[in-house]
C-alpha cells in the first residue's frame, strides 16, 4: 500500500510539472498562429490578394487607419480594389500578442509605406503603433479589428 502511495505521489507530481509547460506549448503555438495570421495579411495587403484578406478578415471588421478613417471588411476591400488605397510595404518594428483564449490582442509598431488616395496622391512613409484584435473562427484566425496612430515620439517599453 506504501509503494502505491508514492507511486501516486509521483504520477501526480509528475503531472502537476508536465500540465503547465504543456499550456505554455499551446500558447506559444497560438501566438505563432497570430503572428503568421498577421504577417499573412500585410503580405496580401501589399499583393493585393482580395482572396486572401477576404480570409483572414471578419465580416465584422472594424479598421481605423491612422489619418482617421473608418473601415469596414467591405469598404477596406473595395478601396484595395479601386487602388484608393496601395500599400507598398509594412515593416513590422516590435509585436507583441497577449492570449485571451480564443481572442488574441496584437500591439506593436510598423513602418508603412502606401499610396492614400482619399488624403493625398503622394506616396506616404508612416511610423505606426498599432493595436489589433483576432478571433479564432472556426479553427483560423481572423482580424476583428485594427486601429493605428502615428508614432510621434518615445515609447514605454514591454
Amino acid at each position: 500500500m506504501k509503494q502505491f502511495f508514492i507511486v501516486s505521489m509521483l504520477l501526480c507530481l509528475a503531472a502537476a510539472l508536465i500540465a503547465p509547460a504543456t499550456g505554455m506549448a499551446q500558447q506559444d503555438f497560438a501566438e505563432a498562429q497570430v503572428l503568421a495570421a498577421e504577417k499573412a495579411r500585410t503580405a496580401a495587403l501589399i499583393n493585393h490578394d482580395l482572396a486572401a484578406l477576404d480570409k483572414l478578415l471578419a465580416d465584422d471588421l472594424t479598421y481605423v487607419h491612422a489619418s482617421g478613417r473608418v473601415d469596414t471588411k467591405a469598404s477596406l476591400l473595395e478601396a484595395i480594389r479601386s487602388d484608393k488605397l496601395h500599400y507598398m510595404s509594412w515593416e513590422p518594428k516590435d509585436l507583441h500578442v497577449r492570449m485571451l483564449g480564443d481572442i488574441a490582442v496584437l500591439d506593436g509598431k510598423y513602418h508603412v509605406h502606401v499610396i492614400n488616395r482619399f488624403a493625398s496622391p503622394d506616396p506616404l512613409d508612416i511610423d505606426l503603433l498599432i493595436l489589433s484584435v483576432y478571433a479564432r473562427r472556426g479553427g483560423h484566425w481572423q482580424q476583428i479589428a485594427w486601429e493605428s496612430t502615428k508614432d510621434v515620439g518615445p515609447q514605454v517599453n514591454h
